[in-house]
């Protein structure tokens, strides 16, 4: 069974930002589009987890950043599961212009069972003889994100429009990421080298909901909470940037 795979990818203009580089929504995205091409070929896409009664659920993301790359630019696209948990999984993504590595992520999955509404175990979800990677890339552990924000802390507001909604009719995993860096102008994020974000998804969100998005600065870049209209939090973030 296919344990990893590596397509080529074009930077096309719309998955670039001001700069005329990869922006760093759209590095989450191409990790996203990757995982669900890999799951396909292994027989855990969409429709075949939909027969299941099940699908995959982001925990949370983590993606580092060496160099975006330009418009136009040729890339290679990696990804490859970890050994599943008893409830979830890592998956690591790797983005590399020849031996230059350009970006490098890991998210954690779990799997949600529409019947039960409730997550589900792994087990026996991928194929016995599935060779997994060892290759478990920014193996630190996952953040510890706080929950004190303010309304003193409030940067913007985001009304949740159809164009953030996805197939599950909730917004989209990527659309958060796109909420985050919209908080900022242009020229904010032109001063700014960021080296590495992190998401934690917590509650869904639905169109029309208006969101809070709080922002406050740390030593090494910014935290984020995502609020929802009755007070709880749909996501948490961070920002690592030199600015």
């Amino acid at each position: 069974m296919e344990s990893s795979f590596t397509r080529k990818q074009t930077i096309t203009p719309g998955l670039c930002d001001a700069s005329g580089r990869l922006s760093c929504a759209d590095t989450f995205r191409l990790f996203q589009d990757v995982a669900s091409e890999h799951a396909e070929r292994m027989g855990l896409g969409g429709v075949a987890m939909q027969k299941k009664h099940a699908f995959w659920m982001t925990v949370r993301t983590r993606v580092h950043f060496y160099k975006r790359p330009w418009m136009m630019q040729e890339v290679d696209l990696s990804t490859w599961p970890m050994a599943p948990g008893k409830m979830r999984c890592d998956r690591c993504y790797r983005l590399c212009d020849g031996e230059t590595l350009l970006a490098e992520g890991r998210t954690e999955w779990c799997v949600y069972d529409t019947e039960a509404n409730a997550v589900r175990s792994t087990e026996g979800l991928f194929d016995p003889e599935t060779v997994f990677s060892d290759a478990l890339l920014l193996p630190a552990p996952y953040a510890r994100f706080r929950h004190d924000f303010t309304d003193e802390n409030r940067a913007c507001t985001h009304v949740v429009r159809a164009s953030d909604i996805d197939i599950g009719h909730y917004m989209n995993n990527v659309a958060y990421l796109r909420v985050l860096m919209d908080s900022f102008s242009v020229s904010e994020q032109e001063r700014m080298r960021i080296t590495e974000m992190e998401i934690l998804f917590c509650m869904p969100c639905f169109e029309g909901e208006a969101l809070d998005v709080l922002r406050r600065r740390t030593d090494s870049g910014y935290e984020f909470g995502v609020r929802r209209p009755d007070g709880r939090y749909a996501a948490l973030a961070l920002l690592r940037a030199e600015v």
